[in-house]
């Protein structure tokens, strides 16, 4: 871990001190040049936009299996590097330090070219990504409004939600309401079975080649308010294919309803439902789930927010006769409140209270979670 943390620190003290070495330069550009886009200031070829972002949270539960229990967890830091390579064109990079299981790993997040303007409303991504997929599938964690990720997400994709290198096109319909549809195609790596000691056998998600395709709109419904609708479905196989030989297929529907009473008011309830159908050797398993989440910031500061979260998971279980069976499944439902503290722009402290009524474990949690940020990255658009 030590030496992780090094190795990131090195890269981060490289650019930044690239950055200051050319200070004097760039103030003689900045007398005479106009402020241009994020990325394009300065030399745009040179410098690219820098972020670091970091997540930190404290757990309590009484679930005393649970390795996070009673302990300050670094979740990520992350450094993103973005830039316009031609005002049509752009390459963002995400380089992380991941939370995995007891110990962080370093990772590329994300790293892909996007073409802005292929021709008459086509656009392009190209790279790994995180894919458009549903309504939080896309939003990196540190700037969603809860501390978790739903479970119906984690349940049908894993813990990192649904990640692939390749590339997806999209096409901007020409309404007078927006409306577009993404169509990709993805390698993701098979979960390994090698180690006995892998947790992979307890995380299902997609493999191998992967196809996505999301169709989703918005339009207004007054002055203040927007209503958005998505429709999504990805096909693969399942990410322990080299061992079990399934395949499986998502779809998911989610529809999104903002208000915005005043400048520093707004109203989210935010919903997705998922439908898995995973084919086995022995059967065919088919399980839904979904998450339904209200949110409610009162002014610059303090907003709040409840989700309930009902799945399946992706596995077949016992029968009552004690064999396994494609037919039954294990249902999480649970309950969250959550209350957030904007401290400044780009950091937020958040309190959330997490109560399962239905699993394989009656467990409460609270979690205190701290993001920090520094660069444009950490901004989040609304």
């Amino acid at each position: 871990m030590l030496k992780h943390l090094i190795i990131f620190s090195s890269v981060l003290f490289i650019f930044t001190n690239s950055l200051f070495t050319e200070e004097k330069f760039l103030e003689g550009v900045a007398m005479t040049s106009p402020a241009g886009l994020p990325g394009m200031r300065g030399i745009p070829s040179d410098i690219p936009d820098i972020s670091v972002v970091g997540d930190f949270y404290g757990k309590v539960s009484n679930d005393e299996t649970d390795i996070e229990r009673n302990k300050l967890t670094i979740r990520e830091i992350e450094l993103a590097l973005q830039g316009y390579i031609y005002p049509e064109m752009r390459a963002d990079v995400f380089l992380a330090m991941h939370k995995h299981e007891d110990h962080i790993e370093p990772e590329i997040c994300e790293a892909k070219v996007s073409f802005l303007k292929l021709f008459d409303n086509f656009s392009a991504e190209v790279g790994k990504i995180h894919i458009n997929f549903g309504k939080i599938n896309k939003v990196h964690q540190h700037h969603r409004p809860y501390v978790d990720q739903p479970q119906v997400i984690t349940n049908f994709f894993g813990d990192h939600g649904l990640v692939g290198e390749g590339a997806v096109l999209s096409y901007l319909f020409p309404l007078p309401f927006f409306a577009q549809i993404d169509i990709g195609a993805w390698r993701i790596p098979a979960h390994s079975h090698e180690s006995e000691e892998s947790n992979c056998e307890n995380e299902f998600g997609l493999a191998d080649e992967v196809y996505s395709c999301k169709l989703w709109s918005s339009f207004p419904t007054s002055e203040k308010s927007e209503l958005e609708l998505g429709l999504s479905g990805a096909t693969g196989k399942g990410s322990g294919y080299t061992h079990h030989k399934d395949e499986a297929k998502v779809t998911g529907l989610d529809l999104t309803y903002k208000l915005w009473p005043s400048a520093h008011t707004r109203l989210i309830f935010q919903n997705e439902i998922l439908y898995l159908v995973r084919n086995i050797p022995t059967g065919e398993i088919k399980r839904s789930g979904f998450y339904s989440y209200l949110g409610y910031r009162f002014n610059k500061y303090w907003s709040s927010g409840l989700r309930y979260d009902d799945a399946e998971d992706a596995f077949p279980h016992a029968d009552d006769s004690g064999n396994l069976s494609v037919n039954v499944s294990e249902r999480t439902k649970s309950a969250s409140a959550i209350v957030t503290r904007d401290l400044t722009e780009t950091t937020q402290l958040r309190l959330q209270y997490k109560y399962y009524f239905e699993g394989p474990k009656d467990v409460s949690e609270g979690y205190l979670q701290i993001t920090f940020g520094i660069g444009p990255h950490s901004h989040l658009l609304e």
